[in-house]
This record gives structure tokens, C-alpha cells and sequence, in this order.
């Protein structure tokens, strides 16, 4: 897992977006600090954060966790060659229309609108490929604890393993899959 770097804990979104603002175009790298919900602490939500980012031209990648009370999640700039789901075209389309995006993530979002979709092919509610089962089936709690998750929960899990390109992502990705679910954790935080 990658090593936080260059990081920010903003106290608001308005805070994120000042950031943004000023360092969008120079950065290209950001790890936000949260605080995780048990503590009480106020933070800001993922769509809030992932909203205020595409404003600016900008997309989350991964989260880590850094202790009991606290995780980050990177923040990069887009390249020309960033594609884009369903959700994060979704989310530009309402910035755009609130008009809070600007120049910058304007123009990623059109060269967005040029390539397929990551979602693209995948259904919205896809049923999970014999690869998946027979891994989880090798795992009796890891079974168990999939078949109850949310379906919101397993959707995430299946696309993210059907958005894998190459062979080998794939299995690590089922792999990973199996061990969160064998010790009952949901996609996000680790």
C-alpha cells in the first residue's frame, strides 16, 4: 500500500474546495485525513469530498487506514486519460449544473464524455462470475458473510472485480475479496 504523503484534514467543504482552488493545477497528490464516525469528530462525507474534487478536475483512488480513529483517502489530478464511471459522470453532471465546476474540471469531464465508461458492459446489478464462487465457496465464512452483505455491498465487490483488465488483477482481486469477507469487512476502509 502506497505511503501517505502530502496530507490535509480540512474542517469543512468549504476548506477542501479553498484547497482545491489553490493547488489544483500545481498538485497532483493529496492524502484527506477523516476521522472515523465512531469518534464523534465531524468529517466530511466521501460524496462530498469526491464532489468538490471533480469540480476541480481531480478523482479519489485509494483509502488506508492509519489507525483506530482515523484513515485517509488520496485525492490525484486526472489525466486526459482518466476514465470515468457512471457515478463520477453522475456527480459532474449535478456540479455543473450547481455551477461549482470549473474551467479545469470542465474540461476533464467532456474528455470524459469521449471515452467508454468504466461501467461500461458491466450490468447494474451483476451477478457474481463462477470465478468469484468457487473462491468463496473454498471459504465457508467467507461464503456466509457475502451472501448477507447489502446488495450495495456485493455490487461494489463484483464490479470492482469485473473492472479488472488483465487475468492476473482479476484473481487478486477475488483473492482479496475472499480474505475481507472472511474476516467480515465491507469494500472501503481496510
Amino acid at each position: 500500500m502506497p505511503e501517505i504523503t502530502k496530507s490535509i484534514c480540512p474542517s469543512s467543504r468549504k476548506d477542501w474546495r479553498a484547497w482545491l482552488r489553490k493547488n489544483h493545477k500545481k498538485e497532483k497528490l493529496i492524502w484527506l485525513i477523516h476521522h472515523k464516525r465512531h469518534t464523534g469528530k465531524h468529517f466530511l462525507s466521501h460524496r462530498e469530498t469526491l464532489e468538490e474534487a471533480i469540480c476541480f478536475g481531480w478523482i479519489d483512488t485509494i483509502v488506508k487506514s492509519i489507525d483506530n480513529d482515523t484513515f485517509a483517502r488520496c485525492f490525484i489530478r486526472r489525466t486526459e486519460k482518466s476514465r470515468w464511471s457512471d457515478n463520477t459522470l453522475s456527480y459532474a453532471r449535478k456540479m455543473i449544473q450547481e455551477k461549482k465546476i470549473v474551467t479545469e474540471g470542465l474540461k476533464r469531464y467532456k474528455e470524459g464524455l469521449k471515452k467508454p465508461s468504466l461501467d461500461l458492459g458491466i450490468p447494474k446489478n451483476p451477478e457474481p462470475q463462477q470465478d468469484l464462487l468457487k473462491a468463496l465457496q473454498q471459504n465457508g465464512k467467507a461464503l456466509e458473510y457475502f451472501t448477507h452483505l447489502a446488495p450495495s455491498y456485493k455490487r461494489y465487490y463484483i464490479r470492482w472485480i469485473e473492472r479488472a483488465k488483465r487475468p492476473e488483477t482479476r484473481k487478486k482481486r477475488i483473492d482479496l475479496v475472499v480474505e475481507r469477507c472472511s474476516v467480515s469487512k465491507k469494500p472501503g476502509l481496510p
